[in-house]
């Protein structure tokens, strides 16, 4: 999925014109017919709206808005068009038929505003592409009465957009919802008490009829229907990372969809099945997840796991934590109901890494679902699993517990939550998500660290960023940060969270800024060998003589017999990828005629190879350009970048330059 990026740089095709417009419909001097400088600004979101241009950003001070937004215009990749609530600012936008509406447009960011009592959905988006609706809190969307309920956020029939951070609750129908397109993902957000009232329908998150999408890291609870939901053909959907308990019907239900991965999920309490594949869902992964006491005197379904008859053919469920503390129906295959583990095993031939076990969770009845000591699931995920992500719901990266033997693969903690170091450590939890991680320089991001967490009675006091250029934000009690990056570079944007006992946790994430649309920050080779490394028994130089300007990596192999030399991306351009194709290019000379020269690109999920995807030419003596388009399998993974020669002469050299990585 291609994420919108948020720029506030002058785009070249302004001929100077402001990067921002200001809103501020408290201000003595504001004007809707002005030119929205900060001295001077917009009096309505609207009216800026009107004016705004690609590269622009729309900002808005705090304050009530009465108005209905229509975003009539598109940005570019390159410069998008975002709206933006002031830094710490709380902006109502209601009293019109909807907050935000986006029909036919792209590359847009709506971020950080509060919409609420709309009597149609409270931020709508329609044949729309490159769109990010971040940071809002959405509530009280339609009305709950047959023929007028809402969600509070709806994505309609669009493609390669972002709905991420959100709070949507309250409303009269879904929280989130997606409706036909492609590519979507739906990440980080909370959902919670939406309801219709007079029917059991409204879910914390519904995907319908849109194929390849992400639900991933989000918390959805005490919704009157199921906490996730993906119906009628949406197929091929991976949802992981989420906790969903509490909710009227399913935590995560499955109904006429194939392909299905739902990995690494916490699901508790919820009325019926929790987690569910009904419908003919043929082909689904349920593997990683902790699924406890749902369907318990259930009015409906019951289980934790339930996999319906026709659902059954190619769908896997493996390396999930189950239990009840009331006894009832434990697991469902084949719509054969089992109370214990081991009949389900013997008849289904699934759950062989099962375990029917008490999680250890930290604070059950405080809805605190991150793992202690002496819990089960510690260390005891299959981390190869397709759509196993390299960190959880928080964004705490996979530890190995060196009190606790490995699992069958790998060393991941089953459910939405990895063990830190130390289980009983109350240092807060530290958490960072970044939008976008990459892009064009000037690269504007926002750093959001809200999902981070504080269970010791203590809270968290302060938040500070460090941007990794030179300059930082905070100590602040705002948990986001908004920071423009000048130039190209790769950087390490880090948060250190502070409790009030004064105990810090830090995390950190890379942000690559590129030139021109290019991923790649150091693509010629003029200043330095930065980003680039030769996998072990070749040599890397810089040698004059470049393809188009001054220098050109040099490849050497230094062996008196013929050896493949590769060029390696490190650290990776691309360290989380999102859904859709990247192209690569690099010219490529080597004057000994040895093997085929190969570009390629190798995707994966933590330390497992996902997918491999090669360009090959064959040596001319003269520079030429190797392309490659490679579409990437598992939103989210790494994708690294190799350019190298097979069978290279001995002391033979391969150079390389004006290397490009896209995305589109």
């Amino acid at each position: 999925m291609a994420v919108a990026l948020v720029l506030t740089s002058i785009s070249p095709a302004l001929g100077g014109s402001p990067t921002t417009l200001y809103v501020d419909g408290a201000s003595p001097s504001c004007s809707d017919f002005g030119s929205g400088a900060q001295a001077a600004p917009f009096c309505t979101i609207g009216a800026a709206v009107a004016k705004v241009a690609p590269g622009q950003t729309v900002q808005v001070a705090g304050g009530t808005y009465s108005e209905k937004v229509t975003i009539s215009k598109s940005g570019t990749p390159t410069a998008p068009i975002a709206l933006r609530a002031a830094p710490g600012a709380t902006v109502t936008v209601t009293g019109g038929t909807n907050g935000f509406v986006i029909s036919g447009r792209s590359w847009i960011t709506v971020d950080g505003f509060t919409v609420t009592n709309t009597p149609d959905y409270g931020i709508t988006v329609s044949s729309s592409s490159s769109i990010t609706i971040s940071n809002n809190n959405v509530s009280y969307a339609g009305f709950q009465t047959s023929g007028m309920t809402r969600a509070g956020i709806r994505l309609n029939n669009s493609t390669d957009s972002l709905i991420v951070g959100n709070k949507s609750h309250d409303n009269s129908y879904a929280g989130i919802m997606v409706v036909g397109g492609t590519r979507n993902e739906v990440r980080g957000n909370e959902t919670f008490r939406n309801a219709r009232g007079f029917e059991r329908a409204a879910p914390g998150i519904r995907i319908y009829e849109s194929t390849a999408n992400v639900v991933d890291n989000n918390i959805t609870h005490d919704n009157e229907d199921s906490g996730i939901e993906s119906y009628s053909g949406a197929n091929d959907t991976l949802i992981y990372n989420n906790v969903s308990y509490n909710n009227g019907d399913h935590g995560i239900d499955d109904l006429r969809t194939t392909g299905q991965r739902i990995i690494g999920n916490t699901v508790y309490k919820n009325v019926t099945a929790g987690i569910n594949l009904e419908g003919n869902s043929t082909g689904g992964t349920i593997m990683n997840n902790i699924s406890v006491d749902n369907g318990i005197r259930s009015p409906r379904t019951h289980s934790d796991i339930r996999v319906e008859s026709g659902s059954t053919a190619g769908t896997t469920v493996d390396y999930n934590v189950v239990h009840l503390t009331t006894p009832d129906t434990l697991l469902i295959w084949n719509s054969v109901s089992y109370t214990t583990l081991a009949a389900y095993q013997a008849t289904s031939g699934q759950m062989s890494h099962g375990l029917d076990a008490d999680p250890k969770w930290r604070d059950i009845g405080a809805r605190d679902f991150h793992l202690v000591a002496g819990s089960p699931a510690i260390d005891s995920a299959d981390s190869t699993v397709s759509g196993e992500q390299p960190t959880d719901v928080v964004g705490v990266a996979r530890y190995d517990d060196p009190a606790v033997a490995n699992g069958f693969n790998g060393f991941d903690d089953r459910g939405a939550y990895e063990a830190p170091a130390g289980t009983t450590d109350r240092s807060p939890d530290a958490a960072l998500q970044v939008t976008p991680m990459s892009g064009t320089a000037p690269l504007s991001v926002t750093a959001n660290a809200g999902l981070s967490s504080d269970t010791d009675g203590t809270g968290i006091a302060s938040y500070a960023f460090d941007f990794g250029d030179g300059t930082g934000a905070g100590p602040q009690s705002a948990a986001t940060a908004n920071h423009t990056y000048a130039g190209p570079g790769t950087y390490t944007l880090a948060v250190s969270v502070t409790d009030t006992a004064g105990l810090v946790s830090t995390t950190a994430v890379q942000v690559s800024a590129g030139l021109a649309g290019n991923l790649v920050t150091n693509s010629t080779f003029e200043t330095d060998l930065s980003g680039w490394a030769p996998l072990a028994g070749c040599n890397l130089t810089r040698v004059a003589g470049g393809h188009n300007e001054g220098w050109a990596a040099d490849l050497n192999n230094p062996l008196g017999s013929a050896q493949t030399c590769t060029l390696n991306d490190s650290p990776n351009w691309v360290a989380r990828s999102v859904a859709g194709t990247y192209t690569a290019t690099a010219w490529v000379n080597t004057a000994a005629v040895g093997g085929q020269i190969k570009l390629r690109i190798r995707e994966y999920n933590g330390a497992t190879l996902v997918n491999t995807g090669t360009a090959t030419v064959n040596p001319t003596g003269d520079w030429q350009q190797v392309t490659l388009s490679y579409t990437v399998v598992s939103p989210g993974s790494t994708l690294d970048l190799n350019v190298y020669e097979t069978n290279q002469p001995a002391g033979s050299d391969l150079l390389v330059d004006d290397v490009t990585l896209r995305s589109s």
